[in-house]
């Protein structure tokens, strides 16, 4: 499998999704859609509530772009085990993939920082 990786670090991609809805996700947390305000250099700002984005396990971008040539694989995380997602691509500190999940009723767009990806291994 060849990786679809980009230059691009999580910040920088999260600044592309400003004045847009996102979920977080991290041990004990789980937020519920918030606006995403800003994106500085460590911090970003959603619904008045500052985060760190690199302590999370995943930032679910709501009305996030559409599917994009993404490779089937299972994603093995820190946090959830093992599961079947769509690789959209590899940035230098994060994973984009899009989730199908039995809470949600459509497919999520999620940003998982690195530090929480184990494995990832192409299954189609």
């Amino acid at each position: 499998m060849s990786l679809k990786t980009s230059r691009i670090n999580l910040m920088d991609r999260l600044a592309q999704h400003v004045k847009h809805e996102v979920m977080l996700q991290a041990e004990g947390f789980a937020s519920e859609a918030g606006m995403l305000q800003k994106v500085g250099k460590r911090f970003i700002r959603v619904s008045d509530q500052y985060f760190v984005p690199h302590t999370l396990h995943e930032i679910v971008l709501l009305n996030g772009p559409r599917k994009q040539g993404a490779a089937s694989v299972s994603l093995r995380t820190t946090y959830g085990g093992s599961f079947s997602a769509e690789l959209v691509k590899v940035g230098t500190d994060f994973a984009e993939v899009v989730v199908s999940r039995e809470a949600a009723r459509t497919k999520q767009w999620v940003l998982i920082p690195l530090a929480r990806v184990i494995s990832i291994e192409e299954t189609g």
